[in-house]
């Protein structure tokens, strides 16, 4: 395709909402309105692969920038140009709590800027195509990982050679073949910051730390365990690919050293799952004397002591953990490797040794869930004495088992 300018946007918040597309696989979620904006990280892998191809190419990252739709409206309108063999391309990024609300961006901007075309990515467009097929404003609907996608849409000739692609023909669409994975993600570039309002991003309250930048990272993608309720898979892929550390340690220097970013959030699905790669990001860490605090997500059954104690020395301060319920009946309806009680808290209990905090997560209503299940993961969680805890409803998410 021949297209003159590309601008790559983050919609505009929902009316009375923060949203993170980021979270849950990348499906999102919405906060409430003061907290903090957060990136989504497949918006800066793509900018960054395409500006790494040398393309020109524009971000416009509204949540950020604190931009509202009326901003929007007068950024896009800028964009517009006279129908003709050169034409723009517009990308969003949508999320499941906001698809309707983006949906409803890309028609203002279809509406007031002539001569464009317009493609949507995020993991929820491959599961819900038909509710994006009913907008006449949507002219490609990009699955899985964008890269290499936008970047053949970019620069192939044909719509029909490009795999990871749906595109409008006429009055129908017609559906490409699914693009694999990348398997070598060392070979993607750096994520580029510097096309991002990065010193906006602070660190968010769900942390003791305050009023400290902080960024995001991923040091590896997918996750094999295949919990039934869990949208990561569905994001990410379920084959483990990891970037090595020396990979990973490099770009903690670029953020730490270059940037200035106190606390870095690794939103892994699970960081730990091979635990001697974790020891080695964590002892080249000390070995090039980095300072920061940082964050990351695992499960128990993927942490000792030895790592652990790895990990406290390299500046980590938290860990989130999926813990759903205490009952492994409960556990094994839902695809998890059950983990007996003993083991929890012999892991909590050393992460508060070490001062690492902890941030458990359980859900309620799971299959097999009763008054008195649900009751036992409460006094579990009560004797467990994390430093916060969530409890969540079961909900059953498009695209997972537990729909199903």
């Amino acid at each position: 395709m021949n297209f003159r300018k590309i601008i790559i946007i983050n919609p505009p918040n929902p009316t009375g909402f923060v949203s993170n597309k980021d979270s849950m696989g990348g499906f999102g979620q919405l906060y409430p309105l003061g907290a903090p904006p957060f990136p989504p990280m497949d918006m800066v892998y793509l900018a960054s692969f395409l500006t790494e191809k040398n393309l020109s190419i524009d971000v416009l990252e509204c949540n950020g920038l604190g931009l509202t739709r009326k901003h929007l409206k007068e950024k896009t309108d800028r964009i517009s140009n006279s129908a003709g063999e050169e034409q723009n391309l517009v990308l969003i990024r949508t999320s499941a709590p906001t698809l309707d609300w983006d949906l409803s961006i890309c028609q203002e901007i279809k509406k007031n800027a002539q001569g464009i075309k317009i493609g949507i990515f995020g993991p929820i467009v491959a599961q819900v195509p038909w509710r994006v097929k009913k907008e006449n404003s949507i002219d490609y609907i990009i699955k899985g990982e964008p890269d290499e996608t936008v970047y053949d849409l970019i620069t192939a000739k044909s719509e029909e050679e490009i795999l990871g692609l749906t595109y409008r023909y006429g009055r129908g669409w017609i559906e490409n073949s699914d693009r694999a994975l990348t398997k070598d993600i060392d070979s993607l570039p750096l994520p580029k910051w510097e096309m991002f309002p990065y010193k906006k991003y602070r660190l968010p309250k769900s942390s003791t730390t305050s009023d400290v930048s902080f960024l995001p990272m991923l040091t590896s993608r997918g996750c094999p365990f295949g919990c039934s309720y869990c949208t990561y898979p569905l994001g990410q892929g379920v084959p483990w690919r990891f970037r090595s550390p020396q990979n990973v340690v490099d770009e903690i220097e670029y953020l730490v050293d270059k940037l200035g970013i106190q606390y870095i959030i690794f939103r892994d699905p699970i960081f730990s799952l091979n635990q001697k790669r974790v020891i080695e990001i964590c002892e080249q860490i000390k070995r090039r004397n980095l300072t920061f605090k940082w964050k990351c997500e695992t499960r128990i059954d993927c942490l000792n002591e030895e790592t652990l104690r790895a990990m406290a020395r390299a500046g980590c301060e938290g860990i989130n953990i999926g813990i759903e319920s205490s009952e492994v009946e409960v556990q094994a309806n839902v695809g998890r490797k059950p983990i007996p009680k003993e083991d929890v808290i012999k892991i909590v209990r050393f992460c508060r040794q070490l001062k690492i905090k902890t941030f458990c997560f359980f859900i309620i209503g799971l299959p097999g869930d009763t008054a008195q299940t649900i009751l036992e993961t409460i006094a579990f969680a009560i004797d467990l004495r994390p430093n916060w805890v969530q409890f969540t409803a079961a909900a059953p998410l498009i695209g997972t088992k537990l729909r199903e």
